[in-house]
């Protein structure tokens, strides 16, 4: 009985019942596809400030000695460790693995560089360009053994002229800043020769390598004045196999605080220290938190116009209907019939406009995706039931105002038609 009640009345006002529809999708169109593009986006633009390098820095503990007489303070004499190459892998074996998108080791030395026009002394970097590293034991068994990383993963906005050391055992090539390539006269394909001198005491035990320039660097950064070899080179030149002196790491961290991947680093390599770079890391966090606020506040406003839309029509409809309101009750309807009857109304107003909605705003959030973030937006299967849920719940709240309007019809009144 109540069902065939509930299909006549929708059906003898297909057009309200279609425009209180139509309001429903607006609103959930738009929810649809802010909570897609937030869920989508957020990590994609974590992905593209990552492009601008690492967020981590880790190094290893260092003791730090107060040198002095008794109330006179010279300074302080800081012990030079370094970082085991052999444990670079445990980065990749914390909890938070997954969102490790690279780390590059670098161990820096003073070098005199020489060719036919001109001799210099520059920081020469040893690191990983492009690397796969074995991990030896991997949080899970479904873990990859091999990942791979380097500078060129960690850092693709550099401006290279050129091209990047592509072999990890090539012993040649080199890269060079591009204020040193200035300073020496260097351009692509020109060889030239690094000495290292191990005992600066004596000035003896010098060693030499001969390096040919494959790449110019130009970051506008402290890379400009250094020269980049594979680690091995630099390694072999200084006398330190197996040493680094800093690993950068790049961590994607809109899933987790960047604070928790260095607690986590120093537990895997105890004696070492994480350091985030607090001023990135806090403007990505700040980024993605407007971004997010943003589309929270413009969800709410098309939801609250959503809202009035159905508010509006089941309050005409409720005007419209008093006389049949009025009969139901004086036949014996009780006010909670006559509630749930505009309430399973409004019920199948909300699913209906909000899975049409979740289609109209999936449509509208690749639109969005392509035209603000230029990428696009992957299907999420977890706003579907949000959507639909927001949307009954729009719908219900808007009717409370009508169904009261509803309840509170005289019989007696309406039928004499007063």
């Amino acid at each position: 009985m109540f069902g065939r009640i509930l299909r006549k009345s929708i059906s003898k006002r297909k057009s309200r019942i279609a425009i209180a529809v139509l309001s429903v999708i607006i609103g959930a169109s738009i929810a649809t596809a802010l909570l897609s593009v937030s869920m989508d986006v957020s990590e994609k633009v974590g992905y593209e400030f990552r492009k601008y390098g690492a967020n981590l820095m880790v190094v290893p503990e260092t003791d730090t000695i107060e040198v002095g007489f008794p109330g006179v303070d010279f300074g302080t004499v800081t012990e030079q460790r370094y970082i085991n190459e052999s444990d670079l892998w445990k980065i990749k074996t914390i909890y938070w693995r997954n969102n490790v998108l690279g780390f590059a080791p670098l161990l820096y030395s003073v070098v005199t560089v020489e060719n036919e026009q001109n001799q210099q002394e520059v920081v020469l970097a040893g690191t990983y360009f492009n690397k796969n590293v074995n991990i030896l034991e991997p949080y899970s068994s479904e873990d990859s053994t091999i990942f791979k990383t380097g500078i060129q993963v960690i850092s693709p906005w550099w401006n290279v002229t050129g091209r990047w050391i592509e072999d990890p055992h090539d012993n040649d090539s080199s890269m060079v800043g591009i204020n040193v390539a200035e300073a020496l006269g260097l351009e692509i394909g020109d060889e030239y020769i690094i000495r290292y001198i191990i005992d600066y005491e004596n000035n003896s035990n010098i060693k030499e390598y001969n390096l040919t320039v494959v790449g110019i660097i130009n970051t506008e950064g402290h890379e400009d004045n250094q020269i980049f070899v594979n680690l091995q080179v630099a390694q072999n030149l200084t006398g330190r196999p197996n040493k680094v002196h800093t690993a950068q790491v790049s961590a994607l961290c809109n899933a987790c605080p960047v604070d928790t991947f260095a607690g986590e680093i120093m537990d895997a390599i105890p004696y070492t220290e994480a350091r985030t770079v607090k001023q990135l890391v806090s403007a990505e966090m700040n980024i993605l938190g407007k971004i997010e606020d943003m589309m929270f506040l413009v969800t709410i406003v098309a939801l609250l116009a959503s809202a009035l839309g159905v508010m509006t029509t089941m309050t005409t409809s409720v005007i419209e209907r008093r006389k049949e309101i009025g009969l139901m009750k004086s036949i014996g309807a009780e006010n909670r019939k006559i509630m749930t009857l505009f309430l399973s109304e409004a019920t199948l107003i909300g699913i209906i406009g909000g899975l049409l909605g979740y289609g109209v705003g999936f449509i509208l959030s690749q639109f969005i995706g392509m035209s603000v973030f230029s990428t696009s937006i992957s299907p999420t299967v977890e706003v579907i039931p949000i959507v639909i849920g927001i949307s009954v719940g729009v719908s219900l709240l808007a009717s409370i105002l009508p169904v009261r309007k509803a309840v509170n019809v005289e019989p007696a009144i309406v039928l004499r038609g007063e």
